[in-house]
Order: structure tokens, then sequence, then C-alpha cells
């Protein structure tokens, strides 16, 4: 990977961790530490949690960044994959 790519991949990163830990603290306050503990273990949970509950807590745009993010990465991720084994399978 390039600078630029190691660049990208970590503002991407940082701005998914961000959505977590902020998504880990509304979830403390709804429903206690021990679903804190277990979004910190699966992000999953506060992800989906933080969808079904995005209108009642007003963080309809939280979720929408979180997710554009994650949609990106995934994208830039699949595209670095595929350019990283095009040019090995041409080397001579």
């Amino acid at each position: 990977m390039c600078g630029t790519e190691m660049i990208l991949s970590g503002v991407l990163t940082l701005c998914s961790l961000g959505c977590l830990i902020y998504m880990l603290i509304r979830l403390a306050q709804e429903k206690g530490a021990l679903h804190a503990v277990l979004g910190f273990l699966f992000p999953i949970y506060p992800f989906f949690w933080g969808w079904v509950n995005s209108g009642r807590l007003g963080i309809v745009d939280v979720m929408g960044f979180w997710t554009a993010v994650m949609l990106i990465y995934t994208g830039f991720t699949v595209a670095m994959t595929a350019a990283a084994a095009q040019s090995m399978m041409f080397v001579p």
C-alpha cells in the first residue's frame, strides 16, 4: 500500500471507531454497561441497535455517516485488494 492509501484507510478507520465509541456511550446510557461491553466485543450489535433506535434517539445522521464510512471502506478495500491481485498476476 502506498502512503495515500494508508492515510485514507486510517482516516476511515478513525471515523468508524469514533462512531462506535459514540454508539457504545449511547448504548450504555440506554441499556446499561453490560450492553456496552457486549457492543465492544461485537461491534455489529451497536450498529444494528443504533439503526433500530435511530429515530427515537435522533441519531439518524450519525448512523448514516457510520454506514457511509463502512461502505466506502469496504469498497476501498475491495479495490485495493483487486489492484494488488492484478499486479501480482502479471509479474514476469
